[in-house]
């Protein structure tokens, strides 16, 4: 694959934005960089373009795209009565069908808003066993890449829990080597929804498979209280003891983590998925993500399901942190775009290969078609966080290949799909 692109921001270590620039992608890998524009029919044009990486979402949970829109008559005054009263509802009312489809349909919308990879943990305990080739079948008809997880929990039975861990174990040694772009990781839920012998169980079987372990880490003060009442310390202390740290671990969310805790997670080289808009959707709080740059932790961003317009999670990120402050030049909104590309490879595992635009990395890349603006090279980053949205992609590349167009929609997905997705939601409100 060659490419033209007009603006590129490669998200280098030098932060690099080249005018007038080419790249070439040969067998999926980034073999070339320079200036100037190349010719040949052969070459895709984004020469009136802005090109970035491709968008990196490093915690997301696809089951949650059946609901939008669903009429549930809940209203939860708190984020542990919205486990209770909608997503345990939601989770344990999923078929493999749903799992398969929210899969489909979710990796559709990613690709469509410039996302190439993503890191997603599963929960539907009644479709136990096989639910995660159900979801690796869903993200396998387009071209993305992701990590998949099933999150185990306790808090139906232990048996449920360990069933959770077997799912990722079995995907991993059995399944996995069927899908080209997908790999497998471990999950739990968090530490209130788990026991010391669970945690320990998923330490064990991650440390030996080589993969890491991500959960949910004080989303909620649930999680602080549980763990004092439970453990008579708070979560990362209580996890520490239980050698939970021993693992390659990334925690979601972090919000209530003190500056100890942060400290901790840094001794231990903790990686952190940050979940700006679901965290003031919830009403659980702002992570402080400023300590945890400065105790040198990795950062990146997610959706945490909830929105498939990353740019509006990256302006998320931008808005709260400057309301934190009271401080309208209080956050430098290119870190945004940092977490949503390098930092979230990062957080990933997979730094070397994706998150950026450098010979010997992955050919992946979002077409940004971003108006009549002059676009300048030491702005272009904050134009991009501050104004793109998912509607301004004009195409998305996976390894050199384009995997959505505009006006072409996403490889491998059809109208069929997108009707049996509604059909899916339509029969799961149905049961809720």
């Amino acid at each position: 694959m060659k490419l033209n692109a007009g603006t590129l921001v490669t998200m280098n270590d030098d932060r690099a934005v080249l005018e007038e620039a080419h790249v070439v992608v040969e067998d999926g890998e980034i073999t070339e960089i320079g200036d100037g524009y190349l010719s040949g029919d052969d070459v895709i044009d984004a020469s009136d373009d802005v090109v970035i990486p491709g968008l990196v979402n490093s915690h997301t949970h696809m089951y949650a795209l059946p609901i939008r829109g669903a009429p549930l008559d809940v209203a939860p005054k708190s984020f542990y009565e919205a486990l209770v009263d909608i997503w345990w509802r939601v989770d344990e009312a999923f078929t493999e069908r749903d799992a398969r489809l929210s899969a489909l349909g979710s990796a559709k919308e990613m690709l469509e808003g410039g996302v190439t990879a993503f890191c997603d943990n599963y929960s539907g305990p009644n479709t136990l066993p096989g639910a995660m080739p159900a979801v690796a079948e869903g993200v396998d008809r387009t071209p993305i890449r992701a990590m998949l997880a099933f999150e185990a929990t306790v808090r139906n039975s232990r048996e449920e829990a360990i069933a959770g861990i077997e799912e990722n174990e079995r995907f991993i040694a059995e399944e996995e080597s069927d899908f080209d772009r997908i790999q497998g990781h471990y999950c739990i839920h968090t530490l209130f929804t788990n026991t010391e012998e669970t945690v320990t169980e998923t330490v064990d079987r991650a440390t030996r498979d080589g993969r890491p372990i991500q959960l949910h880490l004080e989303e909620g003060l649930v999680d602080v209280h549980d763990a004092i009442r439970e453990y008579g310390e708070r979560p990362v202390h209580a996890l520490e003891g239980m050698g939970f740290f021993d693992a390659d671990v990334i925690a979601a969310h972090c919000v209530h983590s003190t500056d100890e805790e942060i400290g901790i997670l840094a001794e231990h080289d903790v990686r952190v998925a940050h979940n700006p808009y679901s965290n003031t959707n919830n009403a659980v709080g702002i992570a402080d993500v400023e300590t945890m740059e400065a105790e040198g932790l990795t950062v990146g961003i997610g959706d945490d399901g909830w929105d498939p317009d990353m740019f509006e999670t990256m302006r998320s990120a931008v808005g709260i942190h400057k309301l934190k402050k009271n401080d309208p030049s209080g956050f430098d909104a290119a870190t945004a775009l940092e977490w949503a590309t390098i930092g979230s490879a990062r957080v990933m595992g997979m730094g070397d290969e994706i998150g950026s635009v450098e010979e010997g990395k992955r050919g992946d890349f979002a077409i940004l078609d971003l108006g009549p603006n002059p676009v300048l090279p030491g702005s272009v980053p904050y134009y991009v966080v501050n104004s793109a949205s998912r509607a301004d992609v004009r195409a998305t590349i996976v390894g050199g290949e384009v995997a959505y167009e505009r006006g072409e929609g996403v490889v491998g997905v059809d109208d069929d799909d997108l009707r049996a997705i509604g059909e899916a939601s339509a029969d799961l409100w149905d049961r809720l």
